[in-house]
Order: structure tokens, then C-alpha cells, then sequence
């Protein structure tokens, strides 16, 4: 017989019901044992918050790993044959650790008066690194030898401060191709801004100009670092974890020759010593074939270890006004006219383009007969002269003629694919185009209010045959112009580094030749041009009295570029062997005077230590 659901509900209730006594008990027991918990709660809490309160908090207090930075070691940069240009040298620079700030005070005022210092430098130097006290705060750098041992004497009475030696840029030549070089110095605010510098902090050391600069990437290095522990403020506690090491940075190779740049520096030296108006000296050294450059000298320059040292603004300032230092490369940078020396580049344009022939002749009577006030150097005239002669003697008349049949802009075709009125490409900051005259420059020129016609007058046209008039170009390109044409007609791409090694000598990158343009010129255009630049060294040329005794022959074309400035700048482009060259030089006197005169006795130079010729005597 079945049982209704509240029949089987009813027994189940008389099962569970228990005495009151029982539930009693059990109530009781339930109540101790959670009193017996919380006093052990209540208990634990007050052995944390009061009997150990001060040890826990401590302990918070030292709850976070910081990572601090180790500098890693720029890359070298040396010469074709491995002599170091740029490298780096220990620095011994006094370091803090900021951990009892009450004891800073008085650290900072006995550490001051040990070194002779102002305390208040060194307290900015702790402000300056407020919130990164987990770092090891710079106080100090470049210590000399009796500082250091002061510094350790009194080691016991400046607790934390302790001594580091941490590498520090150095140029072994001074002065030597510093502005090819460059120098290093502390990041800017601007630079902080760039995405160049992305990935950079405040105080990070970046190369500021020359090859510091364009190689950064490479050169920088990969810092290292290692793990401290900090207080909540960011203090250390004195525990420092593992670390990495630091990847020192690559080296750079040149093409550059050092022994060949001092010479080129010396000889622009003695040059600007005897010539007192001159206001600078350039020289630039290309492998012809290759377009490395093996010298480029720009005179004055600076002194990179001065500042990285640190020079007042005060004598920043004299070096500056004085003239004494110049921080532009004028190789890449300087711009001027060039003179005679562009004759080369009309002889090209005007034999390629049948306006002239090797054989034909053009009278010169001192002026040309179109233009009378259009005169030459030579007042009483060259005579009946042809191509090579009037390269060779440098006729202004004979060149007068071949702008009028070519015109500008049929010149300027030709100096384009010779590399002038552009960048060439060379592997250096703040390089400048120059100016190629063309109509079409002219009339923009006018409209700019720059000059005071739209059209190009025939004395012009006459006029930038022979470089003068409107044409601006640095010494960089004019070089490219002499080794355009030492290698018939195919110009290569300049570059000053050769390989980029690392730090276990691997080569990890490498620049091979590159040619910028082929400008296909028949043989015949290229041996008449090359003929006349020869004459100028010989007997009758320009050049003659600077390569008269030369036992290597050599090509070239002297300059003398009009100034409205000042004196005349005085230029020098060539190449050697004539027979088959292996250099192509240029060199620029700023306001120096005359290209035969001051500018060629300097490529004469370089020619021979090039060549190790030994100077004659008188010489």
C-alpha cells in the first residue's frame, strides 16, 4: 500500500528532531570554535600591525626591481690601414649612490670641499635626477689622477659616493679631419624629438656632427644594465640583481688615408699662415676609379677632445670669433664660384656638341671682339691658340667663344651629368647642391627679385662658359669633376666608409664602387680634354713653376674665381698619372689670390705624398 508524500514528510521530521539539551551543546561547541578563530585572527593581525609592524613596512618599502643602465662603448673609426682616428679612453667620474637622503646634505658639502668645488653644482646634479634615484647619480666627471686619490683618501667621511670609470669619446689626432670626424656630445631637447632618436633618454651621449653623426646607428652600441632593488621613493636598497653586459658599438673603416689628410691639413696651414687675408683651405682626395675619398681637409677646424672635456661659452666663443675654429665642413658645404677650373666642363660640352673642333683655332687679342669689355687674364692676348692651348694657358677669350656658340643651357646639360648643382650623395650630413645657371634658373632668380633681368644677357652666356657668373660649387663636387674626367666620363658616387666590423672584426656591412653616371663620351672628347689639362703643368701652363720638376705627370686646371666679397678664391683640380689615373684632387683658398700661385703648390703636395715622392731640395 502506498504512503502519501506528508506521511513520509511527517517521519522524517520525528527522525531529525533532537532533545533541546543536544541542540544546546552543539550550539556552544559551534561558538567556541569560532571565537577560537577570530582570537587567532585578531592575534595574527596584531602581530603584524604592532609587534612587527615596523619590519613589514620596511619590507613594503622594498617591494621594486629598477634596471640600471651601463653605457656601452662607441665604435672605433680608423683609416684605410687601421690607424685609430676615433676611439674611447676611460673616464673616472665620481658617482653617488642617493640612498639616506639625510646624510646627502653633508656628503655633498665634504665631497665639494675635497675637489674645490661649488656644493650647490653638485646638489642641482641631485635635483636633475629626482625620480631616478635607483640610478647612480653623475656628480663628477673626468677626474684627474690627483682627484681620484683625493677622492679615495677620503672615501670613509662622503659614504656612498665611490668611483667609476666609464668610457669617454676621444680623438687621438685633435684637430686632425674633425670635421669629417665630427664629435659626440649629450642628446637636446630637439633631438629628443626626433624620430631618429626614438628609443633615446635625456643624458644618452649621440654624435652631433661628421661621421658620429651620419653613422649613429652603428656607432652608439647597445647599453647593458643591471637590476637594483628600490624603495617605493625609488631609492636603492643596496641589493643588485643580475645584468647584461653592454655590446660595444661597430667600427667604421675609411677610405681615408690619415697620413694623406695631414698632409693636406699642413700644406692648407702654411698656405692660410703666408696668406693673412685668406679666411680658409680646402682639400679633397678621390680614388678615381672607386670614388673613395682618401683625404677631405677643411682648415680651420676644431678640437673635439676641447669639447668633450668642456670649454666655457666664454673661450667657445674667442675660438669662434677669432677664426681660429670652424665647425662646417667647407668640402661639402662651402660654396663658391669656381673659376677657370669649370673650363673643363664647357671643353667637354662644346667638343661633344661639335661646336669646336681639336684643331680649330680662335685668335685672342686680350678681349673678345663681340664683347670688348669681356677681357682676358692675359692683357695683351694668347694669340692664335686651339683647345689644348687654351686650356693649358687658361684663355678667358678663347672660352668666351665657346659660351657664345653653345649657350648656358646646353653647358649646363653637361655640368648636371658631371655632378654639379646637386648632392653627390657622399655619406655626410648637410651637404649643399649648388648653382647651375640656366635660363630657366634666371628668369626664377627674377622673379625672386635676385637679379635685375629675366633673360640671360650674351656676356653672360659668354661669361658662365669660363665659371664666372652665377655658378656656385663646393670643393666635393669640383673634385668629382676631375675624377669624371680622369675616368673618362663615368662619375662614381663619393663615399668616406669603406666596411662597418664589429666587434670580433666581422664585417657586417660593406660599400663597394658605385657609379653615379656613365656619360658615354667618345675617347676623343676625353683624350682632348685630358691633353690640355696636361699642358698646364708643362712648360707655358698655369701650373707649370709647381710641377715643372714633377717625376709623375699630372692634369689639371687652375682657378681663380672673382670675389665681390673680398680677394679672389684660388682653385686647383687635376689627377695623376695622366697616363692612367689613380687620384683626382681639388683644392680651395678662400680669398687665397691665384690658383697658379697658392692653390696648385698645395696639390703639388699631395701628389707627393701620394706617390712618396721625396721633396727636392728648395721644395
Amino acid at each position: 500500500m502506498r504512503r502519501s508524500v506528508r506521511t513520509i514528510y511527517q517521519d522524517r521530521e520525528e527522525k531529525t528532531n533532537l532533545p533541546a539539551r543536544e541542540l544546546d551543546r552543539r550550539r556552544k561547541i559551534a561558538a567556541l570554535v569560532l571565537f577560537f578563530l577570530l582570537a587567532i585572527l585578531v592575534g595574527q593581525l596584531f602581530n603584524l600591525q604592532v609587534v612587527k609592524g615596523e619590519k613589514f613596512l620596511e619590507l613594503s618599502k622594498r617591494n621594486c626591481l629598477m634596471i640600471t643602465p651601463i653605457p656601452a662603448p662607441r665604435g672605433e673609426i680608423v683609416d684605410r690601414d687601421g690607424e685609430v682616428l676615433v676611439t674611447s679612453r676611460p673616464s673616472y667620474n665620481v658617482l653617488y649612490w642617493y640612498v639616506n637622503p639625510s646624510e646627502a646634505e653633508q656628503t655633498l658639502d665634504r665631497l665639494a670641499e675635497i675637489l674645490g668645488m661649488d656644493p650647490s653644482v653638485l646638489q642641482r646634479r641631485i635635483r636633475d635626477y629626482s625620480g631616478r634615484y635607483f640610478e647612480p647619480i653623475l656628480l663628477v666627471k673626468d677626474l684627474s689622477p690627483e682627484q681620484c686619490v683625493k677622492v679615495a683618501e677620503h672615501a670613509p667621511e662622503i659614504p656612498g659616493v665611490f668611483i667609476d670609470v666609464q668610457p669617454v669619446r676621444y680623438y687621438p689626432g685633435g684637430t686632425l679631419a674633425a670635421p669629417v670626424l665630427g664629435y659626440v656630445g649629450e642628446i637636446s631637447s630637439s633631438q629628443l624629438k626626433s624620430e631618429r632618436f626614438k628609443g633615446y633618454k635625456i643624458g644618452d651621449i649621440v654624435g652631433q656632427e661628421g661621421l658620429e653623426s651620419y653613422y649613429e646607428p652603428y656607432l652608439k652600441g647597445t647599453p647593458g644594465g643591471y637590476q637594483v632593488e628600490v624603495d617605493y621613493r625609488g631609492r636603492p636598497t643596496g641589493n643588485v640583481g643580475p645584468g647584461v653586459p653592454p655590446e660595444p658599438g661597430k667600427t667604421l673603416v675609411l677610405e681615408m688615408s690619415a697620413s694623406l689628410q695631414r698632409v693636406c691639413e699642413e700644406a692648407l696651414t702654411q698656405v692660410l699662415q703666408k696668406k693673412p687675408k685668406a679666411k680658409a683651405g680646402v682639400a679633397v682626395v678621390i680614388d678615381v676609379k672607386t670614388g673613395g675619398i682618401l683625404a677631405m681637409a677643411s682648415v680651420p677646424g676644431f678640437d673635439p677632445n676641447r669639447l668633450i672635456q668642456g670649454i666655457s661659452y666664454r673661450e667657445l666663443t674667442e675660438v669662434l670669433s677669432t677664426g681660429q675654429w670652424r665647425f662646417l665642413n667647407l668640402a661639402i658645404s662651402g660654396l663658391y664660384p669656381p673659376g677657370s677650373c669649370f673650363k673643363v666642363v664647357t671643353a667637354v660640352a662644346a667638343l661633344q656638341e661639335g661646336a669646336v673642333t681639336p684643331g680649330e683655332t680662335f685668335v685672342c687679342k686680350g678681349y673678345h671682339p663681340m664683347a670688348p669689355t669681356l677681357g682676358c687674364w692675359q692683357k695683351q692676348g694668347h694669340g692664335r691658340v686651339n683647345l689644348e692651348d687654351a686650356l693649358g694657358q687658361s684663355c678667358n677669350v678663347f672660352f668666351y667663344e665657346l659660351g657664345r656658340r653653345l649657350g648656358t643651357d646646353t653647358i649646363a646639360k653637361y655640368a648636371l651629368q658631371m655632378g654639379l648643382g646637386q648632392k653627390t650623395g657622399v655619406d655626410l650630413f648637410g651637404e649643399a647642391m649648388g648653382t647651375v645657371p640656366t635660363s630657366a634658373w634666371k628668369e626664377k632668380a627674377y622673379s625672386e627679385g635676385r637679379v635685375s633681368e629675366p633673360e640671360l644677357l650674351l656676356s653672360e652666356h659668354m661669361m658662365v662658359a669660363m665659371g664666372q657668373v652665377f655658378h656656385m660649387y663646393t670643393p666635393l663636387q669640383m673634385a668629382i669633376v676631375a675624377q669624371t674626367i680622369a675616368n673618362d666620363g663615368v662619375r662614381m658616387k663619393p663615399r668616406m666608409v669603406k666596411a662597418i666590423v664589429d666587434a670580433d672584426g666581422r664585417t657586417v656591412k660593406e660599400f663597394p664602387p658605385e657609379v653615379a653616371e656613365n656619360m658615354n663620351l667618345p675617347a676623343q672628347v676625353i683624350d682632348e680634354v685630358k691633353r690640355g689639362m696636361l699642358k698646364v703643368t708643362q712648360k707655358g701652363g698655369t701650373a707649370y713653376w709647381s710641377f715643372y720638376d714633377f717625376p709623375v705627370p699630372v692634369a689639371g686646371k687652375t682657378g681663380t674665381a672673382e670675389n665681390p666679397l673680398g680677394e679672389t678664391h684660388a682653385w686647383f683640380i687635376g689627377f695623376a698619372p695622366y697616363e692612367s689615373p689613380e687620384i683626382a684632387v681639388a683644392v680651395l683658398i678662400d680669398q687665397g689670390g691665384g690658383g697658379s700661385e697658392v692653390a696648385a703648390p698645395v696639390a703639388r703636395a699631395i701628389f707627393q705624398e701620394y706617390f712618396k715622392v721625396t721633396p727636392l731640395r728648395g721644395r
